[in-house]
């Protein structure tokens, strides 16, 4: 008789949380092409269909609360105050990842350090971040009458993005000798994309007449 995965080894992962870090745990050791489904069911205690029914699939681990994260963004941006645009942008950018931080608490860092680190994921995580750009240069746009393509809308994209990257990588280097409740600072990020919206405030006024 076969022995079912939840009897022998660790306990089993009850929540999805739990077995999200578990993975990442083991996505960072191993790389994301060398970890299998089979390992993270049986380093979690869980069955096929228990993970499939949280993740749907090896990737869906990686790229699910990414993109839930570029959701909660979106969500920010339509329910941005009435305040000059950048700002608006900037508030979104630090509510979505209070937001997403506290819906993945133990795997959040590990998430990052995982898409920016392993090769496997570059090409992924370069069309998965052209789209989180792409959802802020689109709401300039949207509020300043320009086209979402164009060359202001499009570096504003372009640059908050490359703000909030540097900030969680500067989280992760951190971390590597804190406890990431310490280092995830989420007014930190609001001073250091500030300096970032501010600037381009300044151009989008220029532009507009504001």
């Amino acid at each position: 008789m076969t022995t079912s995965p939840n009897r022998r080894g660790r306990p089993p992962a009850s929540t999805r949380e739990t077995l999200e870090k578990i993975a990442f745990d083991l996505l960072l050791r191993d790389g994301y092409e060398a970890t299998t489904l089979q390992a993270i069911m049986a380093a979690g205690g869980v069955g096929r269909s228990t993970l499939f029914r949280y993740f749907g699939s090896k990737s869906g681990i990686v790229w699910g609360e990414f993109d839930r994260a570029v959701e909660r963004l979106r969500s920010a941006l339509r329910d941005a105050d009435d305040v000059p645009v950048m700002a608006a942008v900037r508030a979104a950018v630090v509510q979505s990842t209070r937001l997403s931080q506290a819906a993945a608490p133990d795997s959040w860092l590990d998430r990052f350090r995982v898409l920016d680190r392993d090769p496997a994921l570059v090409a992924e995580a370069a069309a998965h971040w052209r789209v989180w750009a792409e959802t802020v240069s689109g709401y300039a746009a949207e509020l300043t009458g320009l086209d979402a393509s164009a060359p202001v809308p499009a570096a504003i994209g372009g640059a908050v993005q490359a703000a909030y990257v540097a900030v969680l990588r500067r989280w992760v280097t951190v971390d590597a000798v804190a406890e990431a409740d310490a280092v995830v600072d989420i007014d930190e990020l609001d001073r250091a994309l500030r300096p970032v919206t501010d600037a381009f405030q300044v151009v989008l006024d220029g532009m507009t007449g504001g």
